[in-house]
């Protein structure tokens, strides 16, 4: 099986800002049909912490760029995510 790991700024239906957004929403559907998993890594904008429910902590990160962080695996929808949570780089609208 090949595993892919798409990098984005934005993920439809989470955040959108332009085109980005619909191409790395609906990536991971088509690649699945072919039997590639797909996760993608996102930030961590306030629209996708809220429905990030159920996480789990991938590794912690003191003074990233200023501020402590975290990566958190999480799924929302269908969508397999990979979330930089970073308050102090990413707590505004993502859009």
């Amino acid at each position: 099986m090949v595993r892919v790991l798409s990098v984005a700024s934005e993920i439809y239906p989470l955040v959108k800002t332009g085109g980005l957004a619909d191409v790395v929403g609906a990536l991971p559907a088509a690649l699945k049909a072919k039997g590639v998993e797909m996760h993608s890594f996102v930030p961590g904008y306030p629209a996708i912490m809220q429905q990030a429910q159920t996480a789990k902590l991938v590794r912690s990160y003191p003074n990233l760029f200023g501020g402590d962080a975290r990566v958190i695996q999480t799924k929302i929808g269908e969508l397999s995510l990979f979330v930089l949570d970073a308050p102090h780089l990413f707590d505004r609208p993502g859009n």
